[in-house]
């Protein structure tokens, strides 16, 4: 139904990542959703980003820490 639209709108979608560690943005892309949150591509690899608030999602990667606002 209509969750499918959701999903279909931001899958590919351009999203701005921050790293908390060392304050900085980059750009990834979102390959994936679910339930429980997004895996997004940002420079060939692959973040699993979790929804922890109903407009952050957490994810880390090397030891940082990263977080997309929606």
């Amino acid at each position: 139904g209509s969750e499918m639209c959701i999903r279909d709108r931001y899958l590919d979608q351009k999203v701005t990542i921050f790293c908390t560690d060392r304050d900085t943005k980059s750009e990834g892309k979102i390959v994936r959703m679910n339930n429980l949150g997004i895996d997004v591509e940002i420079s060939g690899a692959i973040i699993k980003f979790k929804k922890t608030k109903s407009n952050l999602y957490v994810g880390s990667m090397a030891g940082l820490e990263f977080t997309i606002k929606t």
